[in-house]
């Protein structure tokens, strides 16, 4: 106002069209004009305005999920008020989980496979219970990799879309969960789910060519088809989906609660500002076959149960099933 008062005429340059020492009657035709003119003026300065203010509001928003996916309290500024000097936290895109994901399941499968193929055969025996050099012993060198390749590569999709959506879901549902464990275990699911449709055909082939009921991949396709449809690809999707659940839950809130603990333990007095990688290769390794040993054992009996639906020759029930296979083997 006292700057309108002083120089009215070099705050709004747009209307210097006359000069400013004519004063126009305000109800003369030329004041109406004039006042018309001002008020497009005005109008169109306001419009500017609020296109910057909601500009402002879109940069506001994604600080606020930023900042509320770091494991830090508001009180990290410095003590003078100001704010520590600091680097920006790496954050990944989808294509870049998608590569990272259709990377580290097919290793992690591969790695593993003899010891699934062991898995798989202790627990879809019927009859008897087997141990685990028992197993091995049937088993020999070749049959330890049975179904391999057909395993190795399909979880490559598998592992690229379970993590491309899992990252995704947690970033864009940050805003609709203030409790963050909640958003983990909605994103976890999710990603499952979105990945289930390659999953399960993969695991239902490879377990029937671990325990010997097929002898490649193309025969176990036809004979599926043949007997059962293209349905018969997914037996087990609902028992799957009951361990797998629980089993993404348990294995990225415990993955993200071990990084939360290590970043505060580890920059308590620091904050953010040495933050770019909260682990190293070696850390993320090991906590991650940490969090995956401890989902892998709390929902044992949901494998269990799921590889007796897939292998068995009829079709079974999730209620036969854990009939059959009594509470002394559920932990198989």
């Amino acid at each position: 106002l006292p700057a309108l008062q002083t120089q009215p005429c070099a705050l709004w340059p747009a209307l210097q069209t006359q000069s400013c020492a004519l004063r126009l009657d305000p109800m003369s035709a030329e004041g109406l004009v004039q006042r018309h003119q001002n008020r497009l003026v005005l109008l169109q300065r306001l419009g500017e305005v609020r296109q910057q203010v909601k500009a402002l509001e879109a940069e506001l928003a994604d600080l606020e999920r930023t900042v509320r996916g770091l494991p830090y309290e508001a009180a990290n500024a410095g003590s003078d008020g100001r704010e520590k000097s600091h680097e920006v936290r790496r954050h990944f895109g989808f294509l870049a989980n998608f590569v990272a994901g259709g990377v580290a399941l097919p290793t992690a499968v591969a790695l593993m496979h003899p010891l699934d193929t062991v898995r798989t055969s202790m627990q879809a025996t019927l009859q008897a219970e087997v141990g685990f050099s028992q197993a091995v012993k049937s088993l020999g060198l070749r049959g330890v990799a049975r179904g391999f390749g057909l395993s190795a590569l399909s979880a490559s999709p598998q592992g690229a879309i379970r993590l491309a959506s899992y990252e995704y879901c947690k970033t864009e549902l940050s805003d609709l969960f203030a409790f963050r464990p909640l958003n983990i275990a909605v994103s976890a699911v999710a990603g499952d789910l979105a990945s289930s449709a390659i999953k399960v055909p993969r695991e239902l082939i490879t377990q029937r060519m671990q325990t010997g009921q097929y002898a490649s991949t193309s025969q176990a396709v036809k004979q599926i088809l043949q007997e059962s449809g293209p349905a018969g690809l997914f037996r087990g999707y609902l028992s799957t989906a009951f361990r797998d659940a629980p089993f993404m839950v348990l294995l990225f809130f415990s993955y993200e609660q071990f990084k939360t603990w290590k970043i505060r333990l580890t920059f308590a007095g620091d904050g953010p500002s040495r933050v770019i990688s909260p682990w190293s290769d070696a850390e993320t390794v090991l906590w991650g076959g940490i969090s995956g040993a401890i989902a892998g054992f709390l929902t044992t009996p949901f494998d269990v149960v799921k590889t007796r639906i897939m292998t068995a020759q009829q079709h079974m029930t999730i209620g036969s099933a854990a009939k059959s296979i009594g509470a002394s083997g559920l932990f198989t």
